[in-house]
């Protein structure tokens, strides 16, 4: 069986030169050597740079014996590496997400020196940022990480590295290289698991059998499957298949179970008998389809994204331990049911909270932007795209590949070429060739906040599917005093401000916020308007379920690097009002009533003396219909007095937007409510409370209206 020797650990690291993708490199004077960790990103470790080091390390093996072979695996490095075992050149690789491994057989010794060079370079600033070769999407060229746009600093704090570790693999005889694991539901209600696996035989050719147990996690299931097959020395791809009767299906958490099973396979030589080779995969029954109008179906059922954008993190290797789980338990928490992970492949283990968490993926390339129109870049990316789904095929989460965010000219040369790539790696899930400035209007934000419907932005028919939209907020103050000095905090230092990623010119001109008095006031009435501007365009799409809207992705979760972007929680995971406002909004069942006018004066009827029931508006994204619903609406003023009530029984259908008592006479019919004479002037909430039949509050969402003086003089 493969052995996995770790060579993680202390290693020696000398910075060689500070260096541009032109290869114009400036030497380091007086080179000197330190220790440093592997994994991790250099930045992480201190050096604060972009350019090209030299790591070393020696370790000790055992001597190979016939029909072995060696391999070194490196499961992450940015960005060009080539490597060197005992004098002997292993191999080179580009990019920074990729898994891969160079033969090592012939290099390696009982003890043994390696060296691997790493550059990670800046772009050249003539071509950075409109004609990029670095295939690093969000990594080396974004507004919210360090930097931004800014053409001194938008290439700062580079995340080279030996990030994600790196191991000796002692093979005997056959090496488990790769395996796919694909499934097709039959109409009669069965399924058929495919495997594909990649074997390397590293010996003479002989015969073999493969099994295969299949059992499920946290249910009981068990099958086996097995095939005799002849290898070849070299690389051979075997195909496996497996019908299950009665299968559990993977669901996203609102839809049901996201249910997961485990193939484990043995590779035994039948010469000897003995077990040579074993591995195994995790893997979902699932079936998915996305109509070109951006209708998602799962398992054949209809059902609507409640999603948001992450960059969890600018260096990937402090992206570890229960974070990615911590990440994904506040999407959920948030009623979120989908993630795209924009412009960047993320961490393996983030993609296994999602697997396991229910959460529907939405995964792009790593390209951000503008990249230069040449046939060599071409190659390359669309290599890199290749290796990403190989990469992360198994994972039932992933919905749709998306291959480029936000492109200009490379929207019609490149991006269709590379949706053919995909299509060729991964016929199975649904290619977006690119994610348009059309899906990313950002009302409020970067256009006025407005609902005239030919204002851009707003909801139309044409509009069915936005994956952007938000606004900027701060974070509170005490994740701010981490990241200024108190002279650079209050008054904004707005030079500082800006390379954190703060857009003035949109938080004054548009936005038009008011700073207030203190830095307290201004984050207070920087997160009021993100929570509103959230929550506002989220209900909009949710009363417009499949008339015409079919799924959101708000922008964005949490911070990168400690900075002031567009997220709802900030880099040290704190929450500002925006996650309250989109978990609010992102309810499985919302209810939803509409003020028509959000200020009145004493004496003046809410909605004109309508009903408040009748006014109740219920969205359910749950596959299944809520009965008996006690619902209530309440009207309460300033200090938290509740003025008026109304209450109703109703039946909420699955899937559906519904006013359930719109219409409908009932028995003690309560209508509308006047702002009584003597109110207080202040902020009232309009509260609507549902209850299932056990008496358990199920929903919850609340409206703000003012209630201010009459001006009684000019």
């Amino acid at each position: 069986m493969t052995q996995a020797i770790s060579l993680n650990g202390k290693w020696n690291f000398t910075k060689l030169a500070e260096s541009t993708l032109t290869k114009r490199s400036i030497p380091v004077k007086k080179t000197k050597g330190r220790i440093i960790e592997v994994p991790s990103n250099w930045y992480r470790q201190g050096e604060d740079f972009a350019g090209e080091a030299l790591y070393e390390t020696s370790f000790r093996a055992p001597i190979l014996q016939r029909g072995q072979a060696a391999f070194l695996r490196f499961k992450g490095a940015d960005y060009f590496l080539r490597a060197e075992l005992n004098g002997h050149r292993l191999g080179n690789h580009e990019g920074y997400f990729q898994t891969f491994e160079f033969p090592a057989t012939s290099a390696l010794l009982n003890q043994n020196q390696l060296k691997v060079w790493v550059e990670s370079p800046k772009e050249n600033t003539k071509v950075w940022p409109h004609h990029k070769h670095l295939i690093k999407g969000i990594f080396n060229h974004h507004d919210a990480r360090p930097g931004s746009w800014d053409q001194e600093h938008g290439q700062d704090h580079n995340t080279g590295g030996l990030w994600n570790g790196m191991e000796l693999l002692l093979v005997n005889r056959v090496f488990l290289k790769q395996t796919h694991a694909s499934s097709v539901l039959l109409n009669n209600g069965q399924a058929v698991v495919n495997l594909k696996l990649v074997l390397v035989n590293v010996a003479e050719s002989g015969e073999y059998d493969i099994e295969v147990d299949f059992t499920g996690e946290g249910f009981p299931a068990k099958l086996k499957t097995k095939k005799n097959i002849h290898l070849q020395r070299g690389q051979t791809e075997v195909q496996l298949s497996q019908t299950f009767k009665k299968p559990r299906l993977w669901w996203t958490w609102d839809q049901g179970e996201p249910n997961l099973y485990k193939a484990s396979i043995s590779i035994r030589r039948c010469e000897t008998r003995h077990v040579v080779e074993t591995g195994s995969v995790r893997f979902g029954i699932r079936e998915i389809k996305v109509t070109p109008q951006w209708e998602f179906f799962l398992n054949g059922r209809k059902f609507f994204p409640r999603g948001t954008n992450i960059i969890p993190t600018q260096w990937l290797s402090e992206y570890t331990g229960d974070k990615p789980r911590h990440d994904v338990k506040l999407m959920k928490e948030a009623n979120l049911n989908a993630v795209r992970v924009h412009a960047h492949v993320n961490r393996q283990e983030f993609y296994d909270a999602c697997d396991e968490a229910g959460l529907f993926v939405w995964q792009d390339f790593a390209l951000q932007w503008s990249y230069e129109a040449t046939d060599a870049f071409t190659r390359n990316a669309c290599r890199q795209i290749k290796e990403m789904v190989r990469l992360l095929y198994n994972h039932p989460s992933i919905f749709v590949w998306c291959c480029h965010n936000e492109p200009s000219f490379n929207k019609d040369e490149l991006d269709p070429i590379l949706a053919r790539a995909v299509k060729e790696e991964d016929d199975s899930r649904f290619v977006d060739t690119q994610s348009d400035f059309r899906f990313h209007p950002y009302p409020g934000w970067y256009l006025d906040d407005s609902a005239l419907k030919d204002t851009p932005g707003t909801i139309g028919p044409e509009n069915t599917f936005y994956s952007e939209f938000g606004a900027q907020a701060l974070p509170e103050v005490a994740s701010l005093r981490k990241m200024f000095t108190p002279k650079e905090l209050w008054p904004p230092d707005w030079k500082k401000w800006a390379i954190h990623d703060f857009q003035y010119f949109q938080t004054f001109n548009v936005a038009r916020l008011d700073m207030g008095k203190s830095i307290g006031e201004f984050v207070k009435n920087s997160q009021e308007h993100q929570a509103y501007t959230v929550k506002e365009y989220i209900q909009s799409f949710r009363a417009k379920k499949y008339k015409p809207m079919n799924g959101y992705f708000q922008f964005m979760f949490v911070d990168c690097w400690p900075a002031i972007t567009w997220s709802v929680v900030d880099y040290f995971r704190k929450p500002k009002l925006g996650y309250q406002a989109l978990q609010t909004a992102s309810q499985p069942l919302l209810p939803l009533w509409r003020t028509w006018i959000t200020q009145y004066n004493r004496g003046d009827m809410l909605n004109w003396g309508n009903s408040f029931l009748e006014g109740v508006m219920m969205i359910n994204d749950y596959p299944y219909p809520l009965k008996g619903l006690k619902v209530e609406a309440r009207v309460v003023d300033p200090k938290g007095k509740i003025l008026f009530r109304d209450k109703g029984i109703c039946n909420v259908p699955a899937d559906c937007v519904v006013k359930p008592f719109e219409g409908k006479m009932r028995l003690n019919h309560i209508k509308g409510f006047a702002i009584p004479a003597k109110a207080l002037f202040g902020t009232y909430q309009i509260q609507i409370k549902v209850w299932n039949k056990a008496g358990k509050l199920i929903a919850y969402n609340e409206e703000n209206i003012k209630v201010v003086p009459k001006k009684l003089k000019p």
